[in-house]
């Protein structure tokens, strides 16, 4: 593993620790002494010192580091992703919430809907925020009110290999006519994901591209209407192009995570295939070095009157207690992991992205690597899911509709009818 050296001059060390002071003794830290102050923190393994992987020595290093700078201590408890939502949900109606949380950004408005989360507005320079991608910071913010730090992100893009493309498709034209070149019965021209979130991002990558939009400015679901529909239509009949000629494996319409692919881009199943950044770190994790140096990555393609975007996935780290010396400690706990110095060594470590500009300029890694650099550069280009309550029955209902559709059991026009109905009767 690199080790990642961010390079600053004494000016800008000086900046960034009056700023934010992770990795700094905390004022009045050590005078102040006496017994710890205790956080709970809930977490998936990946985003903890639990992991197995590379990351997880690294953020032991971190978390151990602020517990003794800032007199802490962490009880972590894990809490599996597919469960974590809902039961940070019920922790939270029952008045037991964690004091800190590490989140799918997707769910805030959920959150902050329970009026459990706190608003950390004022914990926050406006220097800061800065640094984040805009995205990053309208991500956590609902109503003007901030209510979180996003930690790390990812991006969509195509990989494809160098051995059998020498220039990546630009075009859904040229995607489409190059796949159907390169499938044969030894490997699959493309790779997607057409089901659950993971189906739904693949879907608005091109969606907004062509400049759809999922609700209005009530929050209503708008896109079984006028041009949101034709471009929704457009998107699910190019994907069942693929479907239907074999292009993609069929068992890809129950995919729901880009992780579903692994056991074939290992083994050489695909030419191409439309993934997050994160894949990376596992090709070259899981794959003979020869054949991982064939795999590289470019901006996905976009359709004819199509502009290039990705949409940035990611966790936040969002706050629960309103105890005064609690809340405190978790913010400065949460600044404490997303400081450029932390938050580009857990990037690292764990293949994502870091959501500051200055780490893509300052650090030898992120500025020097060639995947980092390709995925760094789509970022100024991205969006985020909606933070609307709506937002995952929207989600549910139109991936779901495009399953209908690839399998034959619906028109595509039924397919999003149904889906629009199903949003209207969850409202």
């Amino acid at each position: 593993m690199k080790k990642n050296i961010l390079v600053f001059t004494v000016m800008s060390i000086f900046v960034v620790s009056s700023l934010f002071p992770g990795g700094q003794k905390e004022k009045g830290g050590e005078a102040s002494g006496g017994k710890p102050v205790t956080l709970t923190v809930w977490g998936d393994s990946f985003f903890t010192p639990k992991w197995q992987g590379r990351q997880g020595p690294v953020l032991d290093e971190i978390w151990r580091s602020f517990e003794e700078e800032y007199n802490v201590k962490l009880d972590l408890q894990l809490v599996p992703y597919p469960d974590f939502q809902a039961k940070l949900l019920t922790a939270i109606n029952a008045g037991n919430a964690p004091d800190v949380a590490i989140a799918d950004q997707y769910w805030l408005a959920s959150l902050v809907a329970t009026g459990g989360v706190e608003d950390i507005s004022e914990y926050w320079p406006a220097e800061d925020r800065m640094d984040f991608f805009d995205w990053s910071v309208d991500g956590v913010t609902v109503n003007g009110k901030i209510y979180g730090i996003w930690y790390s992100t990812d991006a969509r893009l195509l990989y494809y290999r160098k051995d059998l493309i020498s220039s990546p498709p630009e075009t859904w034209d040229e995607m489409y006519s190059m796949s159907k070149k390169l499938t044969n019965s030894d490997q699959y021209g493309n790779g997607m994901v057409f089901s659950g979130e993971g189906g739904m991002i693949n879907i608005l990558v091109d969606y907004w591209s062509l400049g759809g939009k999922l609700v209005d400015s009530n929050a209503n679901p708008i896109f079984n209407q006028g041009k949101n529909k034709e471009i929704l239509i457009k998107i699910f009949e190019y994907y069942k192009k693929y479907y239907d000629e074999g292009l993609v494996p069929k068992d890809s319409i129950s995919y729901g995570s880009e992780n579903d692919m692994n056991p074939r881009i290992f083994s050489g199943g695909h030419a191409m295939f439309h993934g997050g950044t994160w894949q990376i770190g596992s090709i070259l994790d899981n794959m003979d070095p020869q054949d991982a140096k064939n795999w590289d990555v470019a901006p996905r393609p976009v359709p004819a009157g199509g502009k290039p975007i990705s949409v940035a996935g990611g966790f936040a780290l969002n706050v629960f207690t309103s105890d005064p010396e609690k809340k405190e400690k978790a913010v400065e706990f949460i600044k404490y992991l997303s400081n450029p110095v932390n938050g580009a060594k857990f990037a690292a470590a764990s293949s994502g992205l870091p959501v500051r500009r200055s780490v893509y300029e300052n650090d030898s890694y992120f500025s020097t690597d060639k995947f980092m650099k390709k995925f760094g550069s789509v970022l100024e280009q991205a969006s985020t899911r909606p933070t609307t309550l709506m937002y995952p029955i929207i989600s549910d209902s139109i991936s779901h509709a495009l399953t209908e559709y690839l399998s034959g059991n619906k028109t595509v026009v039924q397919a999003i009818a149904d889906a629009e109905k199903s949003v209207i009767a969850k409202q």
